[in-house]
């Protein structure tokens, strides 16, 4: 490096120095509205309820709804790719949640061979307002999921570290499993 370029770098460097950095802020993201209340308070169990899970600005992945009335699913057709479901804001949020619970079926491809992966990894994120500050804001359960020809519930509950949350709003992801249909039939959050 030249002489004139090292000052001109030690000017910058003091002149910032002196100056004070402006005031940081967060560029909220995507809100999720929701239109309609649940049957049962915090329970999404109809097409109706479901809806809003699917179709907003945030969800993503190969999703459809399937079903009518509390019959309804949300089908996803390649759980193999990343997918993710935001749940509705909650105005005011939902207090002193625990647990989210799904209702779940996850189908494998026939075609996989026996010594293939059989767990799909699911996390529930809980956007939590009041969170110490390195959770950022977001508490977290993963679990794995064995396939299940059937509805089965599954409890994605808070470790122990934490309290129970007030929670703005839910979303459910995936990075990826194997092969086949992985379906919701019913996403609650408990108390």
């Amino acid at each position: 490096m030249t002489a004139r370029f090292m000052l001109v770098c030690l000017a910058i460097a003091a002149t910032a120095c002196g100056r004070e950095s402006p005031e940081s802020f967060v560029i909220p993201g995507p809100t999720v509205p929701s239109t309609i209340p649940t049957a049962t308070p915090l329970v999404w169990d109809s097409r109706e309820e479901l809806d809003v899970w699917v179709h907003n600005a945030v969800s993503r992945g190969t999703m459809t709804l399937e079903g009518s009335g509390t019959e309804a699913f949300v089908r996803l057709d390649r759980p193999d790719v990343e997918w993710v479901l935001r749940g509705p804001d909650l105005s005011p949020p939902a207090t002193a949640i625990r647990t989210a619970r799904l209702r779940y079926r996850w189908r494998l491809d026939a075609t996989l061979s026996p010594t293939a992966a059989r767990t799909a990894w699911v996390t529930v994120h809980f956007d939590a307002p009041a969170l110490p500050e390195y959770h950022y804001g977001q508490a977290s359960a993963t679990l794995p999921l064995p396939p299940s020809d059937v509805f089965t519930d599954a409890s994605f509950t808070l470790g122990s570290y934490l309290a129970a949350v007030d929670v703005r709003y839910v979303y459910v992801s995936s990075s990826g499993a194997n092969r086949g249909v992985f379906e919701i039939d019913r996403i609650e959050l408990v108390r």
